[in-house]
């Protein structure tokens, strides 16, 4: 995948002024959080999953989203990085839409832990496509990339065999109201909110 930051990760920075080696603990990133009922469903599709997969390794219902722009990993998160990333989805316009994601499935070819995910089809996810689009335009406008490349999804589980693809008899649907920035945090089990914002055209 095609990222390019703004800034060093605090470990190849510190790295390359020689002062040994720094593990990278922090992530930033954009998401779509659901709502409590869609996430206790999400949560019941990953424990159906693992009836197949025994060693499959379930994502907290607190931890369930959709990733929009990830902003790197850092030991240390650089503070003017994160008023960048504040400032650019306080300038985003955009109306609440309509997200659903309909089948099962994996990401990856062999690994030693492959994600169990949700997807949509296009019109599903029509409106992450250009939330997507806007915020990259609005990090872009400080200084920022993200990804370049996005398919919605939500992952729900990691484990070393594959889900063969299938249709949910149920979609995970739900309004996408509201943009946040979350902070992940080696060693904790919450994400970190760094900010919340109501979609309004």
């Amino acid at each position: 995948m095609n990222r390019q930051f703004l800034y060093l990760s605090s470990a190849e920075a510190q790295l390359s002024l020689g002062f040994g080696e720094a593990r990278a603990t922090e992530r930033l990133f954009f998401a779509l959080l659901p709502p409590a009922a869609v996430a206790e469903a999400a949560h019941a599709v990953a424990a159906a999953l693992r009836v197949e997969l025994p060693s499959a390794r379930l994502i907290a219902r607190e931890r369930l989203h959709v990733t929009l722009h990830y902003l790197g990993e850092y030991a240390g998160l650089p503070p003017s990085l994160l008023a960048r990333a504040q400032r650019a989805a306080q300038a985003l316009r955009m109306a609440p839409f309509a997200l659903a994601l309909d089948r099962v499935g994996s990401f990856g070819g062999p690994r030693r832990e492959r994600p169990g995910v949700a997807l949509g089809d296009a019109a599903g996810t029509a409106g992450a496509h250009e939330l997507h689009r806007r915020l990259a335009s609005a990090l872009a406008h400080e200084g920022l990339s993200g990804d370049t490349r996005f398919t919605p999804h939500m992952t729900l589980l990691y484990d070393r065999h594959g889900i063969a693809e299938r249709p949910l008899a149920t979609p995970l649907a739900w309004e996408a109201n509201e943009l946040v920035l979350l902070r992940s945090v080696r060693g904790q089990a919450h994400y970190r909110e760094e900010g919340r914002w109501p979609l309004a055209g």
